[in-house]
């Protein structure tokens, strides 16, 4: 079975993938080191930036969170 690249995937679309190919996967969250322990504000989303295939159909991908600043949010402007 080849295992699907899923690099720059949203953290839930790579998942996704990665089950309906036949891996259990573990997901490690990272953020920016200038970010790391500061909060942020905006709202979060969580991108692929490192896939690693393990033994036994199992996937890790580690996702780092972005924040946006305004926009459009649940409909709303921000």
């Amino acid at each position: 079975m080849e295992f699907p690249n899923v690099l720059a995937f949203e953290a839930e679309a790579a998942v996704k993938i990665l089950r309906e190919a036949g891996y259990e996967c573990s997901i490690v969250v990272t953020e920016p080191p200038k970010f790391k322990d500061r909060p942020q504000e905006g709202c979060p989303t969580e991108y692929v930036v490192r896939q690693r295939k393990l033994d036994n159909n199992k996937a890790e991908i580690t996702v780092v969170r972005r924040y946006r600043k305004g926009g459009v949010h649940n409909g709303t402007q921000n």
